[in-house]
């Protein structure tokens, strides 16, 4: 098992296994075939079909042709694999966060450990608004109104649930494409040593 905890939707088509499986490490097929597409744990973090996520992106795909999208959230934002990195595509804050670490960490940095998910995936006001609005559909995720690129205030008592694939465009043709603006925020555990001081 990869994941503690999933909520199955429907399997991985294995048209996708076979066109996007030499694009990923062997563990991503592992979890594909053995967790099909669905909701992780509690259902921040959703496991999602590259080939369905890049027909919807159509050119707006992070990564273009050689990434795939292998997760997104419940804030709309998109975990791409490609080019041996992982791109965690932030686009309500116009940012890319890249990391090199393991599949296996990403899974584990998916869990919900207190300040985790805010420092690793800026989640807030997620919470509040889930409490307010219920977890999203699994193709539908909370919205800023009006959008952070609009002057929004990210107030979360405006938030409202739509269409993550529609939201995700619309982002962008406001705020304009997301760029790399810092590698991943990750626990100090996995960081490496800091140099001794001269």
């Amino acid at each position: 098992m990869v994941f503690e905890s999933f909520s199955p939707v429907a399997p991985m088509p294995e048209s996708t296994v076979q066109t996007f499986g030499p694009r990923v490490p062997p563990e991503i097929v592992q979890a594909w075939r053995g967790h099909g597409i669905g909701f992780v744990g509690d259902g921040y973090f959703r496991l999602v079909d590259p080939a369905r996520a890049q027909a919807m992106l159509g050119g707006l795909s992070p990564a273009g042709g050689v990434g795939a999208v292998l997760f997104t959230t419940a804030m709309a934002d998109l975990i791409v694999y490609a080019n041996g990195m992982f791109l965690v595509v932030k686009a309500r804050l116009g940012q890319i966060h890249p990391t090199s670490v393991s599949f296996e960490q990403v899974v584990a940095l998916m869990a919900d450990t207190p300040g985790q998910r805010d420092a690793v995936w800026d989640w807030q006001p997620y919470p509040s608004v889930r409490d307010r609005l219920g977890v999203p559909a699994f193709e539908d995720c909370f919205m800023h109104v009006p959008l952070l690129a609009a002057g929004g205030r990210g107030d979360p008592t405006t938030m409202q649930t739509g269409n993550l694939w529609v939201h995700y465009a619309l982002m962008l043709q406001i705020g304009g494409p997301p760029k790399i603006t810092h590698m991943l925020a990750l626990p100090r555990v996995w960081r490496s040593p800091e140099p001794p001081a001269a």
